[in-house]
């Protein structure tokens, strides 16, 4: 096991076992697992939530209720926002590279197309989630696992696994 030191706190992190991506609200850092070498990815901040999917980074600015993907080097590919969107949370990606990202205020996952283009709401409080904090994707399985509150003091909370 290893331990590596950062030059900033951690807000979001992912591994796809060759390369791990830390974030925070002013710096992400990229990990080369093999030899621990670490790079700073310029202009890559205030991302929240964030994954790993085919090279590329993805992750979500809460405050500003947006999705951006990056390249791996950090250059910016797009950024997505939508009126859908408030609060962004939890991100997390399909097999084909669709996005799901939580809308904790809008009580709603939505999903964005993987070139940022375009975006649908899949589920909403109608489907029984309020307040969607965490969400997290199985490839393999095709199972979304969602972490929501059920009630409207916050105290009721629970997961809820979809198929998508």
């Amino acid at each position: 096991m290893n331990t590596t030191k950062l030059s900033h706190q951690c807000y979001g992190v992912t591994s796809d076992g060759k390369t791990l991506v830390i974030s925070s609200d002013d710096k992400c850092t990229r990990v080369n697992l093999i030899d621990m070498s670490q790079t700073n990815l310029e202009g890559v901040v205030k991302l929240k939530s964030i994954s790993l999917f085919q090279g590329n980074i993805y992750g979500s600015v809460f405050y500003e209720d947006q999705v951006r993907c990056y390249k791996s080097t950090g250059e910016l590919l797009w950024t997505f926002q939508s009126h859908d969107i408030d609060y962004s949370g939890g991100l997390a990606i399909d097999q084909n590279g669709f996005v799901f990202i939580s809308s904790y205020e809008k009580n709603k996952i939505v999903v964005v197309s993987p070139d940022g283009k375009t975006s649908k709401t899949v589920i909403s409080e109608a489907d029984g989630i309020k307040s969607p904090v965490a969400i997290d994707i199985n490839r393999e399985t095709g199972l979304m696992l969602v972490s929501s509150d059920i009630s409207d003091d916050n105290c009721d909370q629970t997961g809820f696994v979809y198929k998508i």
